[in-house]
């Protein structure tokens, strides 16, 4: 006697737990894939945007270092040498030799002299550009590792006399002219008395706090003297242009033709420094992508992305000095 086989159309438990076991795993297979995916594109995307800000603040660096303007010291030799000539000639060619030091006695007592002042310079060991006190007594460039400041030549553009007019602002009223005293540093997070981010507004959270990042304040140079010497300190703290909040440190240093310096001052060594090397620190956009952003502000320096650039100073010349040392070591 034949038995008909039953023919089964469901499935059983296991198979349905099984199927719905397998749909989880490439489903979070899935997930896990496309979330790798978004990071890896914002990490790139925070990469390319990090080297476009950098490649715009190195620029906007090297256009200001590049019209830094230092004031040589007027060359008398020529009219010392003709009027020495002059009173030799009326006294006798007898007086020849010490001619020279008769010169210049009748140089004095004509009012007339040919030394020049002695400039006190500036201790950059304590620069601090946020105080606003450090001023050069002649145009030129005062710095240290962290921080800088230069007087430039430029003409003044045209939207310079616009802002002029604006009564608004609460900024130093600064006036369109061609010497302007430009400073670059890094502000900190909730600095008291910082400059203010202008997109700020837009959030009425944050509007009350002082974001850190690059600060560059561009006076003019008699602006800044006066606010300086009158103690008008709060307002020229609040006064400058916060350009990258992203930037959290920045660095410089100083080339002299043999070694490079932490520190120059264009009134204590008498000229510009031959190059300025710009390092620029961002958060690595990998780091961020995994980390608090709120703990990386505390990072070191080494744990950050750098962007380095040298700029020569066209207006530079090599000090005497070290040509001197150089010429009595023989060398």
């Amino acid at each position: 006697m034949r038995i008909k086989q039953r023919i089964r159309i469901a499935f059983t438990l296991l198979e349905v737990l099984l199927t719905l076991a397998m749909s989880v795993v490439l489903m979070a297979l899935v997930g896990s894939a496309f979330q790798f995916y978004a990071v890896d594109m914002n990490v790139r995307n925070m990469d390319v945007r990090q080297t476009q800000l950098a490649s715009a603040v190195m620029q906007m660096i090297e256009d200001d270092l590049r019209a830094t303007l230092h004031s040589e010291p007027s060359d008398m030799s020529g009219l010392e040498s003709l009027l020495a000539a002059s009173f030799g000639e009326e006294e006798g060619s007898g007086q020849g030799a010490g001619g020279g030091e008769e010169s210049e006695e009748d140089l004095s007592a004509a009012g007339i002299s040919m030394d020049e002042e002695p400039v006190e310079s500036l201790d950059t060991t304590t620069l601090d550009l946020t105080s606003g006190v450090a001023v050069l007594q002649t145009p030129g460039l005062i710095g240290n590792q962290y921080q800088i400041q230069l007087d430039l030549s430029r003409l003044p553009r045209l939207e310079e006399y616009v802002l002029m007019l604006d009564e608004t602002t609460t900024d130093l009223q600064d006036i369109p002219s061609d010497l302007k005293t430009v400073a670059y540093y890094v502000q900190a997070d909730d600095a008291i008395d910082g400059v203010l981010d202008p997109l700020a507004e837009l959030d009425p959270e944050a509007a009350s706090l002082t974001p850190g990042g690059l600060v560059r304040r561009s006076l003019d140079r008699a602006a800044t003297v006066e606010a300086a010497t009158m103690g008008n300190l709060n307002t020229l703290n609040q006064t400058g242009e916060l350009l990258a909040p992203e930037i959290k440190g920045i660095e410089f240093s100083y080339w002299d033709g043999l070694t490079w310096l932490l520190e120059w001052s264009s009134d204590e060594l008498g000229e510009l420094p031959l190059a300025v090397q710009v390092r620029i620190y961002m958060i690595d956009p990998a780091l961020a992508a995994t980390e608090d952003t709120d703990t990386m502000s505390t990072l070191d320096t080494e744990s950050m992305r750098t962007f380095s650039h040298i700029v020569r100073l066209p207006m530079a010349v090599p000090l005497e000095e070290e040509e001197e040392d150089l010429t009595e070591a023989g060398l």
